[in-house]
């Protein structure tokens, strides 16, 4: 269990001075929980996944994960990122047996755990490969399976998929989507992009433009699994996706002024 209480967080940057990022968030998100964080550009979704994961300490409230105040980083999160946050200098297998070893894991250990997977996300293979050898979703794959390899509960996605053509992107959700069924892990991802936020999530947490607050939270009523040509047809999809869009639409509209 996630729950985050008033929280508020302000940036302080040379000649600029405060910008109130978060204003009294609060949220609850439950175990093995998908949900996906929705709202314009700058109103804090990447400062509320990273003050979840320990990665920013927040300005006022708090954060508590499975009953534990978060007042570092959380070893009960593991983060992937969208610019994949590869090292190039090591070759796949190392790259996903990199966060068991700096948790303790021994080397022989991680390695052999990795290779499961580096399987698990379909790059069997391509283990003594380097990052600079592959794809940009095959690279993804590879961040996912190093957050997927530590087996923490929780996994904060940070737009993972916002720099993937079109057709790539599409693959990676439904991967994802596939994968997480079977692992069941909670899960808070970042989106702009409203299908995918639909598409994804067991509940949209729709967010205000900066200063981010939390202004609605809706449930997805899409039985799972979830396959992008039947779903993306159905009326519960399009109504969604419209309604989203008439709220950001509006947040929009308002900022303009």
């Amino acid at each position: 269990m996630i729950t985050v209480k008033d929280l508020s967080h302000r940036y302080v940057t040379e000649g600029r001075g405060e910008t109130l990022a978060l204003s009294n968030v609060n949220l609850e998100i439950g175990d093995n929980e998908f949900i996906t964080l929705l709202g314009p550009s700058g109103c804090g979704k990447t400062t509320l996944m990273r003050a979840i994961g320990g990665l920013e300490n927040p300005t006022d409230g708090e954060v508590i994960v499975n009953g534990k105040r978060v007042s570092g980083p959380n070893l009960d999160c593991s983060v992937v990122f969208q610019n994949f946050a590869l090292m190039p200098w090591a070759s796949i297998l190392d790259n996903v047996a990199f966060g068991l070893e700096m948790r303790g894991t021994r080397k022989a250990e991680a390695r052999e755990r990795a290779r499961e997977f580096v399987e698990m996300v379909g790059l069997s293979g391509f283990e003594n490969k380097y990052p600079k050898e592959l794809s940009g979703g095959m690279q993804q794959r590879v961040g996912l399976a190093r957050a997927l390899a530590v087996e923490t509960p929780i996994i904060l996605m940070d737009e993972p998929f916002g720099a993937l053509d079109q057709q790539t992107r599409r693959y990676m959700q439904e991967e994802l989507l596939g994968i997480w069924e079977k692992a069941k892990k909670t899960v808070v991802f970042v989106t702009h992009d409203m299908e995918e936020a639909v598409l994804l999530g067991d509940r949209v947490v729709l967010m205000s433009a900066r200063p981010g607050r939390v202004e609605e939270v809706i449930d997805v009523n899409i039985p799972r699994p979830r396959l992008q040509e039947g779903v993306e047809r159905t009326k519960e999809f399009i109504e969604l996706k419209e309604y989203l869009w008439s709220r950001l639409r509006d947040m929009y509209q308002l900022g303009a002024k």
